[in-house]
């Protein structure tokens, strides 16, 4: 073990703190998957088939395996917003521009 943590036993990242197994991204995402399982299921307003719950990008969404529709919570869009203009911003720091 380094002076960074361990590494993550699910992606193998560095964990950042001695005596941790996840890493903090593995901890929300394993976080998240439980708040998934604990929500209502709901029906899909296409065809009513029951949804599934599915974790990307730190949300959890509402996806029909019938029509492959995903559905967002309110809020849920301008989160995806947001993570769209950070991974922007993060890799227009690599770029220079004249």
């Amino acid at each position: 073990m380094g002076l960074l943590g361990g590494k993550c036993v699910r992606c193998g990242n560095r964990t950042g703190r001695r005596g941790d197994t996840t890493c903090d991204s593995c901890q929300e995402d394993l976080r998240l998957r439980v708040q998934a399982a604990d929500e209502e299921k709901r029906l899909c307003p296409v065809d009513q088939s029951p949804m599934t719950k599915d974790v990307a990008h730190m949300l959890v969404l509402d996806r029909c395996p019938q029509c492959r529709g995903v559905w967002l919570d309110g809020g849920e869009l301008e989160q995806i917003a947001s993570i769209n203009d950070r991974a922007l911003a993060s890799m227009s720091r690599g770029m220079l521009v004249y």
